[in-house]
């Protein structure tokens, strides 16, 4: 599982700081360049989400699997 989402994410630190401690060894991308994209099943985001819907905000944000 860790493989699928290896570097599909940016590095906060390295969005915030321009230095990340763990540098090639990271499991987050360091910079555009390096994201991957991820396989999505393909019912991914086609229903609505009930708690951003009723609240107006989620506390999963774009990791949410319902759209918003």
């Amino acid at each position: 599982k860790k493989q699928r989402l290896y570097k599909t994410e940016l590095c906060r630190n390295w969005q915030e700081h321009d230095h990340c401690r763990y540098g090639d060894k990271c499991q987050y991308a360091h910079g555009p360049e390096d994201l991957r994209d991820i396989e999505r099943h393909p019912k991914y985001k086609t229903q609505i989400c009930r708690t951003f819907s009723r609240t107006g905000s989620c506390p999963y944000g774009a990791r949410c699997t319902f759209k918003h």
